[in-house]
């Protein structure tokens, strides 16, 4: 896991440091070669490319807001409902019968693996 955080940080690490070089690089090319007319264009369509691209980040931040309020009233409501329901109340739930199987629910922070498995895929070895 950690393998996969150090390379990931690299990655991105490299990519700002990629993309802010290339950025420095064009400008640099832009002011040497381009006439004042074409430089004030190209500067004026980036800044108008730069603000299209915050309002897609503003528009995606305020979905991702009322998706959360959505279901923090669903929960909320959920929650009111069990609490009015006496029947519910019959502790945690440690089985679940479906089928006539039985179902055992995972408890959090615990490594749940169907008996006989090894969790790979693979029949365990005798």
């Amino acid at each position: 896991m950690m393998k996969r955080l150090f390379w990931m940080v690299v990655g991105y690490s490299l990519g700002l440091a990629t993309g802010w070089y290339v950025q420095r690089r064009v400008k640099r090319t832009v002011e040497r070669f381009a006439p004042e007319q074409v430089r004030n264009d190209v500067t004026d369509r980036s800044r108008q490319a730069v603000d299209r691209a915050l309002t897609v980040v503003d528009d995606l931040r305020d979905a991702a807001s009322e998706g959360l309020n959505a279901m923090r009233e669903e929960r909320s409501m959920l929650l009111a409902e069990f609490a009015e329901d006496e029947a519910l109340h019959i502790g945690p739930a440690r089985r679940i019968s479906v089928r006539r199987r039985t179902i055992r629910t995972r408890r959090p922070g615990t490594d749940f693996r169907p008996e006989g498995r090894s969790g790979t895929g693979r029949k365990p070895s005798r």
